[in-house]
């Protein structure tokens, strides 16, 4: 049983990090509204060093964790 939760788990990573990577500059624009709305002149310090490129390194941490997550699960491995 978990190792169809392993598998499904890694392929929600995987999804989801795909989904981050693609559509790193919409996330990107709104973390830094949230953090200019949310925070005031601290917030704006904050949001002025975002970056797509951090937002595409933290999709593709999820789609490595994810693919991770289901070859262990498919080899049979215990953690």
């Amino acid at each position: 049983m978990e190792t169809v939760f392993g598998i499904i788990a890694g392929c929600v990573a995987i999804l989801v990090g795909l989904a981050v990577i693609l559509n790193r500059k919409s996330f990107s624009k709104f973390t830094a509204d949230a953090q200019r709305s949310t925070f005031g002149k601290a917030g704006e310090k904050v949001a002025n060093r975002a970056n797509p490129g951090w937002t595409a390194a933290v999709g593709t941490v999820f789609v490595l964790i994810g693919a991770t997550l289901v070859v262990l699960m498919i080899t049979g491995v215990e953690i």
